[in-house]
């Protein structure tokens, strides 16, 4: 089994850096050529260049950090083992914006172990911004400190969330939905687990909360969001072994009061 004993945080983050700028440049390249669709299949896309931004990351990671991946396209390489380190990679996360050019996505790669976050880079390419952290040793836009907003009261603060692909869409959890958001100054829905996450570590969102959205969305922005000072859980989901229910909060009274919204 391997352990981050022999790696150095630090080493592991420029190598998530590599990664995620690597793809970000070739999906930029990308936008300019002619879109190639895969499937379409329900409410979610799949386009030729997540599968080629994947290979670009994999790549990198395999080159210079080689550990067990578990990837969006591809699952998983090299024996992933959930209490093992592990590199978890969404190469294009938000690929319906990406697909009709809205600069809201991303590529991202966490470092993980023991089933928590250690490290991430998530690379909004569009705007030329990258979010990185170290859990325990700080985070970073472009190099320069970032933190949770620290907001503790639900009527101040913005709520990000989303919906999977495969959420139900029927009347009963939508009205639950909004029993659960209605008391938040404000929500938003912005198509990127990832950027959601990140955003709330820099103080931009106070909170970030989905369920059922795959580990690959939201690995690398939970280690940065732990890093900046938030009050993040991870833990399973009900839609397969990967779904993760997640709590990304800017204080820890903030978590609270989604906790028990979520579960009255």
């Amino acid at each position: 089994m391997e352990t981050l004993r022999n790696f150095d945080p630090v080493a592991a983050l420029d190598v998530a850096v590599s990664a995620v700028t690597e793809a970000g440049r070739l999906l930029l390249d990308l936008r300019q050529k002619p879109m190639e669709v895969l499937c379409e299949p329900g409410h979610d896309i799949k386009l030729k260049a997540d599968q080629l931004a994947e290979s670009r990351i994999l790549r990198i990671l395999q080159e210079r950090m080689p550990l067990p991946v578990l990837t969006e396209e591809s699952g998983e390489h090299g024996g992933v083992e959930e209490r093992a380190a592990m590199w978890v990679v969404d190469p294009l996360d938000g690929t319906f914006n990406y697909s009709r050019g809205m600069p809201m996505c991303c590529s991202s790669v966490g470092l993980w172990e023991n089933g928590q976050p250690v490290a991430g880079a998530v690379y909004n390419f569009f705007h030329g911004e990258l979010f990185t952290g170290i859990v325990g040793r700080g985070a970073w836009l472009n190099g320069k400190p970032i933190a949770v907003s620290g907001v503790r009261e639900v009527s101040k603060a913005s709520l990000a969330t989303g919906f999977p692909h495969h959420h139900d869409y029927g009347d009963a959890p939508l009205r639950e939905f909004i029993r659960q958001v209605q008391d938040f100054k404000k929500i938003r829905m912005l198509g990127s687990a990832a950027l959601m996450g990140a955003y709330v570590a820099c103080g931009w969102l106070d909170a970030y909360v989905e369920e059922d959205v795959w580990l690959w969305d939201v690995a690398g922005a939970a280690a940065i969001a732990r890093a900046a000072g938030g009050a993040v859980e991870v833990r399973p989901g009900k839609a397969g072994r990967w779904a993760r229910e997640v709590v990304c909060a800017a204080s820890p009274e903030l978590r609270k009061a989604l906790e028990e919204a979520r579960n009255p």
